[in-house]
C-alpha cells in the first residue's frame, strides 16, 4: 500500500505516541504562565533533541519522523 516499506500500523503508533508525548509536555509546562519562560523551556527541549541527534551519526530524518 505504501512505498518504501512504510506500514500503516507503525505510522499510526508513531502519531499516537507523539500526541501522548506532546500532552505530557503540555501538562508539565502548564503551571508556567509566563510566555517567555515557556518559550525558553520549549527551546531547551528542542536544543537537547538536536544535540542528541547531532552526536549520533546513524540517526536519519526518516528515523526522526
Amino acid at each position: 500500500m505504501f512505498s518504501g516499506g512504510m506500514c500503516l500500523e507503525v505510522l499510526m503508533a508513531t502519531i499516537i505516541a507523539w500526541i501522548g508525548l506532546w500532552g505530557l509536555v503540555e501538562e508539565a509546562l502548564a503551571p508556567i504562565k509566563d510566555r517567555t519562560v515557556r518559550c525558553c523551556a520549549y527551546g531547551i527541549l528542542l536544543t537537547i533533541a538536536l544535540l542528541a541527534v547531532a552526536v549520533q551519526k546513524q540517526v536519519t530524518v526518516c528515523a526522526l519522523i
